[in-house]
């Protein structure tokens, strides 16, 4: 058997092969990946079959590595981990006026993206890129210049400054409220226990979850064994929009869908809590001034346009 031939021909499949293991299922890789589940299953098998060995054993919802899998995960996340960060130093080596952004899918796509060309011309002598994660990810701010974090602040690897906090209230299409609850006024909490909730993976740094959401109205709750996860903000709005259930909104994320209406509050029960949104950065970066106050400006322009609590 020549090793060398099938860890080549390996290289192909390894990408799929990890973010399997990281969304624990090949649909939500192929999300992800901006696939299909069946070409993520395909670089799974061929790997396997290159190996000969099993790598995942398949549940019903869900992947769960072997042993052999184990193993291998462990390389393929450090193995790709150090590409990844050896780009990130080239790239900023090749490039001194770049400056990236690191920030989850869905913060990028429903907050950073439709601002991102005002960003560009406030500073037209630098270019902008933006580094997304699915998860609440960190980001070290060792590898991007600028992190969008969510929590309460209190990272020891740089400064922070806060851009606007967590205040969540339920939605979900003009079609489903009228569906399932005649309208979207005086809907009481614990009607919405009973009624279809999209679920978000939790991380460590995540906002509140249904169960915790109504918990805090005095309603008791526990996701079916079966329930689904999203894995990004942005696909838990569209799933909203398209009628699949109620969706938790963040006030500052969901304002393009409940603008257009294709989202509507279910009003009187919005939450507030410690937790916000926060822009992190190293210590004495050198743009660090310019792109924070830009930040600053764009959340508190927001907040003037966004409906009061209701």
């Amino acid at each position: 058997m020549n090793i060398d031939w099938r860890i080549t021909m390996a290289l192909n499949h390894l990408s799929a092969f990890e973010t399997a293991v990281d969304k624990g299922s090949f649909t939500r890789a192929a999300q992800s990946l901006g696939t299909t589940q069946p070409s993520v299953s395909r670089h799974i098998a061929s790997l396997e079959n290159l190996l000969e060995v099993k790598l995942f054993n398949r549940l019903h919802h869900r992947v769960e590595l072997t042993p052999e899998g184990q193993e291998l995960y462990g390389a393929v996340k450090l193995g790709l981990g150090h590409i990844r960060h050896a780009a990130n130093r080239i790239c900023a080596k090749r490039a001194p006026n770049t400056l990236l952004i690191g920030c989850t899918y869905g913060f990028a796509h429903l907050w950073l993206m439709p601002r991102f060309s005002t960003l560009q011309k406030f500073m037209p002598n630098h270019e902008f890129r933006m580094a997304t994660a699915d998860t609440t990810s960190l980001f070290d701010l060792h590898e991007v210049d600028f992190a969008l974090r969510f929590g309460t602040g209190d990272w020891s690897d740089g400064h922070s400054q806060k851009l606007f906090g967590e205040e969540l209230f339920p939605v979900c299409s003009p079609q489903f409220a009228q569906t399932h609850f005649g309208s979207c006024s005086n809907v009481d909490p614990s009607a919405l226990a009973s009624a279809p909730l999209i679920h978000e993976r939790q991380e460590k740094y995540s906002w509140l979850s249904w169960q915790q959401w109504l918990g805090h109205h005095k309603v008791e709750y526990q996701p079916a064994a079966d329930t689904y996860y999203y894995d990004n903000y942005a696909l838990t709005l569209q799933a909203a929009t398209e009628g699949q259930g109620i969706a938790l909104a963040w006030q500052h994320l969901a304002e393009p869908p409940l603008k257009s209406g294709q989202l509507v509050e279910l009003p009187g029960l919005r939450i507030s809590t410690k937790s916000g949104y926060y822009l992190a950065y190293r210590r004495n970066h050198p743009q660090a001034d310019t792109v924070v106050n830009w930040f600053k400006a764009m959340a508190k322009s927001q907040e003037t346009m966004l409906p009061r609590s209701v």
